[in-house]
């Protein structure tokens, strides 16, 4: 829509904006038969077939409506290459995630952990600072151009969604989350001195307040639905603060001796995040990608520990079970004979 306000097609007539619902929705036969993907943007044009997705989009009426308006196409072949990086940097690697804002479950693209796709999301902003020019005013200089119009409605999202994943003690810095360039880039782009920016951050800071006022994230790890529980012994361990024995460590999970172990082999493994779980009873989808995880870290570092032997699995849910800390791990026992029922 950047490019339609812009060059004024919609106030010309060139281009009418109409909703999915003029066509029966997104997923009806009408629809479909245009775009096949079920998706929106879709381009109906009165001459030749439809185009779909954003970029196409934009393209086509860029070339269409070169010499109406502003041209979105930079000077030199070296900017407009700049404008063409970024613009698929973000089609790629950020709107491929950007679920990971709003969307109650996982899968985020690639990702099945929702602290993992925004850690991958603040890179991609890291990268796009790295490619925007720093004298601006615009992504590749003096000049509006294709990857503005872009990046502009993403960055909307996330500059109205990121903030709601602050934990306690946390303080939202733009800085820190969208690097100097894209903060700068932002102020000019809603300073009210680009007038097709003002109107679509209207529209679309309209439709986040219906989500919010509908409860969009209250029941979303992490933005509504919050680990408010105590710390444990295991966040020090985690920290280092207190030691342990530790045998194995990834990015995901701690695996340490019990320092009173029950068998010869006696291993406990543990989220290093907790995400809730404090105890095996409030996992959810969200929690799919880590409890497969440390299963398998499981399985791995018994077997390394017992050869050919047995062990056995143990996860203790409640103080009845005899769960003592309430941080989920899970019991490698092994290295002597076991019997049935376990007591």
């Amino acid at each position: 829509r950047m490019v339609i306000y812009a060059k004024g097609l919609d106030a010309s007539g060139a281009v009418a904006i109409e909703a999915p619902s003029a066509l029966g929705g997104l997923k009806s036969e009408a629809y479909l038969a245009k775009n096949p993907q079920g998706k929106m943007p879709l381009f109906d044009p009165a001459e030749g077939a439809p185009v779909y997705e954003s970029d196409t989009i934009a393209r086509h009426l860029v070339d269409k409506y070169s010499d109406v308006g502003p041209s979105f196409t930079p000077a030199t072949p070296e900017l407009r290459a700049l404008d063409n990086l970024i613009a698929r940097v973000h089609d790629v690697y950020l709107v491929a995630i950007q679920a990971v804002l709003y969307k109650a479950t996982p899968p985020f693209g690639i990702f099945q952990s929702r602290w993992e796709a925004l850690a991958e999301m603040k890179k991609q902003l890291g990268v796009i600072d790295g490619l925007a020019s720093e004298t601006g005013p615009f992504l590749t200089g003096p000049e509006i151009a294709l990857s503005d119009a872009a990046l502009f409605p993403t960055m909307i999202f996330m500059r109205d969604m990121l903030p709601r994943y602050m934990q306690p003690g946390w303080k939202f810095d733009e800085v820190e989350a969208f690097g100097p360039r894209l903060t700068k880039w932002w102020k000019h782009m809603t300073s009210g001195s680009v007038p097709a920016a003002t109107r679509v951050l209207e529209e679309i800071s309209g439709a986040l307040k219906k989500w919010d006022d509908n409860g969009r994230w209250d029941n979303i790890l992490h933005a509504g639905r919050r680990d408010t529980a105590d710390p444990t012994i295991f966040d020090k361990i985690i920290a280092k603060e207190i030691p342990s024995e530790v045998v194995y460590e990834d990015d995901r999970c701690l695996v340490f001796k019990d320092i009173n172990p029950v068998a010869p082999v006696h291993l406990l493994v543990i989220p290093k995040r907790r995400e809730g779980l404090t105890q095996l009873r409030h996992a959810t989808q969200d929690h799919d990608y880590i409890l497969g995880h440390l299963l398998r870290v499981a399985a791995e570092q018994g077997s390394k520990e017992v050869g050919d032997g047995g062990y056995r699995i143990v996860i203790n849910d409640g103080a009845e079970a005899a769960q003592s800390v309430f941080h989920l791990h899970i019991h490698v026992i092994g290295g002597r004979a076991m019997t049935w029922p376990p007591g």
